[in-house]
């Protein structure tokens, strides 16, 4: 049948025309002028054309490390200084020397003399092995890590395809990284935040009653050390308590855009080097914005994480708010700082069906957005439990370590329905609410290499493919037609052909068209007149 000349012709019109026809969109969506359609109508054109690659239409790279010594700890039964030492110390001699972390610290385990099998007894139980040197525990955890990278890949695709870029590369690049592109983004601080986002969700009983008794000592450690931390732009640092506190106040606080009334003064600092940063506001305690890195510093230090006692943290506010000073009338910013009970009541892997929705009429969140979600029967009836022993008092709901909102518990909540607000804008609720759902990293990742590619570059490049395209094609043409003449017509006609059909077989299957892309095609051009004239 297919020797029948008409049958064959009619073949090729219908796919010339498939081709056109899948093509259409995509002449439309970079060529034609679609000012006067609606958003649905452009996205819809959008959605059919041809998609372009991280080269062509710009966008982010980004390489991301897993955090290994987090997870190592993470994974141990019980953590003592001695190892959590040797990680620290494997993991700064695996960064300077380019060595292999696992390596590193197999050695520096066997050096002290570190029984690995004491620390890990569930994850040798979990694996079922019977080892206990220390290699084979290392091998466990190395199991481990391969792992988290590829649940860590899993849930990085998940959080990206709800961001809603259109293909994106998430790939596995060695036993520890991940590279991700991210083509036509257009807020890469968004984008960054939703990427390294650990989403470890948490429900933590706020320790009012105990916060005085800790921050007595930590005044009392600093007061016996001798040390008065103080803020000296753009560095933080320490000087001895018989040092001219007035010159540096009066040199550092007219360099700040508060006034000086609210700031913290020498005499605040007088046998209470920590406390005399704290300030009453209508949310508990609060440190001004200018001088948060510096009482973060002193939470931070050696000397005062040994104060804190084991079953308790401190947390900062996700944002900062604002507040007005009844004496003087001043408008100032500062977090919240506060102290929670270590081990939380709820935590994310209790948590299901986030949604991020404006708040309703009526309700105390009304016209703000709000994150809903519900609980697992494991979580409704501890978060039961929980508010119905715990009235009156606060609970803190914390994303990574930063509190979002701190409730007083008013009654008993015996269904796992709960409410999350406090969020600046619609895009932080819908990312918070998108981790949530795509769930929480096996372990933190770091961006160890990042590169923004400008959508101006991507034009020159199209640009540039184009008239390359257009132009071996028209020479090609001319050389076939003048010494082939028709048959070189012919040849050249297949040619054209053979390139919009594969730029329609692109859109089909919603491959992107990328810089190596184009130099494909341009060779396409040559190959299928060269296939034509044999």
């Amino acid at each position: 049948m297919l020797h029948d000349l008409k049958i064959r012709l009619i073949l090729i019109i219908l796919l010339s025309l498939g081709a056109i026809y899948f093509l259409w969109p995509s002449y439309e969506n970079y060529y034609s002028n679609t000012t006067s359609l609606s958003e649905i109508q452009k996205q819809k054109i959008k959605s059919k054309s041809i998609k372009l690659g991280l080269d062509l239409q710009g966008g982010m790279y980004v390489l991301l490390e897993l955090d290994l010594p987090i997870l190592v700890e993470k994974l141990s039964d019980k953590i003592t200084d001695d190892l959590k030492d040797v990680i620290n110390s494997s993991e700064n001699e695996a960064t300077q020397n380019n060595k292999n972390f696992f390596d590193v610290f197999a050695r520096k385990v066997n050096e002290k003399d570190i029984k690995l099998s004491k620390y890990y007894p569930g994850l040798r139980k979990l694996n079922n092995s019977d080892q206990y040197n220390n290699n084979a525990v290392i091998d466990i955890l190395k199991l481990n890590r391969d792992n988290a990278l590829k649940s860590a890949i899993q849930i990085l695709r998940n959080r990206i395809d709800e961001f809603g870029v259109s293909e994106p590369n998430i790939q596995k690049y060695g036993n520890e990284r991940i590279i991700v592109e991210l083509a036509g983004i257009k807020d890469p601080d968004r984008a960054r935040n939703l990427i390294q986002r650990t989403a470890t969700l948490e429900f933590s009983l706020v320790l009012d009653e105990k916060m005085g008794n800790v921050i007595e000592s930590i005044d009392k450690i600093l007061v016996d050390k001798g040390i008065i931390k103080v803020l000296d732009k753009p560095e933080i640092t320490e000087v001895d308590e018989n040092s001219n506190l007035d010159e540096i106040f009066s040199s550092t606080n007219s360099d700040l855009d508060i006034s000086n009334e609210l700031l913290t003064t020498q005499e605040d600092l007088k046998g209470a080097p920590f406390s005399g940063y704290l300030k009453a506001t209508p949310n508990g305690i609060g440190v001004l914005t200018s001088e948060y890195e510096i009482v973060n510093d002193i939470l931070m230090s050696e000397e005062v994480q040994t104060k804190i006692p084991r079953d308790g943290k401190f947390l900062w506010s996700s944002n900062e708010e604002k507040f007005s000073d009844p004496q003087t009338g001043t408008f100032f910013s500062y977090k919240s700082l506060f102290y929670v009970r270590k081990n939380p009541e709820i935590q994310g892997g209790m948590i299901k069906n986030p949604q991020a929705t404006i708040g309703s009429a009526g309700s105390n969140n009304s016209g703000q957005w709000v994150v809903n979600l519900n609980m697992n029967p494991e979580g409704t009836r501890k978060w039961s439990r929980f508010t119905g022993a715990n009235k009156n008092k606060q609970v803190a709901i914390s994303l990574d370590n930063n509190v979002y909102m701190a409730p007083i518990i008013r009654d008993k909540i015996p269904s796992g329905s709960t409410q999350i607000s406090g969020f600046v804008d619609a895009n932080e609720a819908k990312d918070i609410a998108n981790v949530l759902q795509a769930g929480e990293l096996p372990t933190p990742v770091n961006i160890i290499q990042e590169r923004t590619i400008g959508p101006s570059l991507g034009k020159d490049s199209i640009d540039l493919g184009k008239k390359a395209m257009i132009s071996g094609m028209i020479l090609v043409m001319i050389f076939m037609i003048i010494y082939y003449k028709g048959a070189g017509a012919l040849a050249a006609f297949a040619m054209f052909l053979n390139l919009i059909i594969v730029m329609a077989v692109l859109v089909m299957f919603g491959a992107s068209l990328t810089l190596p892309g184009i130099a494909g095609l341009i060779l396409t051009i040559g190959m299928a007149v060269d296939a034509n004239v044999i």
